[in-house]
């Protein structure tokens, strides 16, 4: 009995400490910052539309009612330092758009970008890639895994494209895979099954298990050849359904209409950008101290860059 009553009285005291630990904050106590304008503009001479996305950060003590999102009221303003295009708000599509025919952006041009909403501002400024450029060499590929009875096939593509040496240069590899193949779309009263042909656009995604991913610069191997990783994209599975008892299959019959592989000649500051989201996100591990977003916004967060796209487009004879 003794020592039972000892260690209750053991447990009520560490708990009491623990308790003790505890120490409340007032509001006043805490640090205030102030919620800022997050801008995300992309420009590239390749691109049709000009698209500038605005939102506001949420600070880490905020008041609850602070939700962040878009903001819809701002005036968003491009210029090359001697014309400039005011950018109007695309209700439908919750940005600023315009066609690139307000204000044509060219390889090797400087842009200035600015943000106002009420009392607040920001600017930021990106010069366009002079050079675009193509891929050089490709190897298109066919892979198989799974199941005999429920295989999936995957389209694979890597390729090859030159340096350019004397500078320093970012690059960012993207693929795209246009299709045409069959979907059921209905079984008649009489049991008659029937498809139709449609097309959509797949994009690759890149392997990235040895260490290389989407994104390259040419530190230590400028003017050397440069690889993508492995890219792979699904094809459509065949499809069985059931009917009046009865199971009907429906097969892709895919068809590659095209496949268009990209290599994007971006400034440093959209390598810079991409490369930190990508790092926080990648990480698995809790106890890795969070690291911080690029950002060139002057006053605000986000990124401001350019990019020149040089593309190769394979289509099967």
């Amino acid at each position: 009995m003794f020592p039972r009553y000892i260690i209750f009285i053991f447990l009520t005291l560490f708990l009491v400490g623990c308790e003790s630990l505890v120490t409340d904050v007032d509001k006043g106590d805490l640090p205030q910052v102030e919620s800022k304008l997050v801008v995300q503009c992309f420009i590239s001479p390749q691109s049709a539309r000009i698209n500038v996305v605005v939102t506001e950060s949420i600070p880490l003590f905020a008041e609850p009612d602070l939700k962040g999102g878009v903001i819809p009221n701002a005036v968003v303003k491009l210029s090359d330092g001697t014309r400039e295009a005011v950018i109007p708000f695309d209700t439908a599509n919750q940005l600023y758009s315009a066609d690139k025919s307000v204000l044509a952006i060219l390889p090797g041009k400087t842009y200035f970008l600015s943000v106002v909403n009420g009392i607040r501002s920001v600017k930021a400024t990106c010069t366009v890639p002079a050079t675009a450029v193509v891929p050089t060499t490709y190897k298109i590929d066919t892979s198989f895994s799974g199941s005999i009875s429920a295989r999936d096939t995957l389209l694979t593509v890597k390729y090859n494209w030159n340096d350019i040496s004397g500078q320093t240069n970012y690059y960012r590899v993207r693929a795209a895979l246009d299709l045409e193949y069959s979907v059921p779309e209905e079984v008649s009263a009489g049991g008659e099954f029937k498809e139709r042909r449609v097309r959509n656009r797949f994009n690759f995604n890149w392997d990235d298990t040895i260490g290389r991913n989407d994104f390259r610069s040419d530190v230590n191997l400028d003017g050397t050849e440069f690889s993508s990783p492995i890219g792979r994209v699904n094809l459509p599975d065949p499809l069985s359904y059931s009917s009046n008892g009865a199971v009907y299959t429906s097969y892709p019959k895919s068809k590659i209409i095209s496949i268009t592989m990209e290599v994007y000649n971006t400034d440093e500051h959209y390598f810079k950008y991409h490369r930190s989201v990508q790092t926080r996100g990648d990480s698995d591990n809790p106890f890795v101290e969070p690291s911080l977003i690029y950002t060139n916004i002057e006053g605000g967060l986000g990124c401001f860059a350019a990019y020149n796209s040089g593309q190769l487009v394979y289509r099967p004879k």
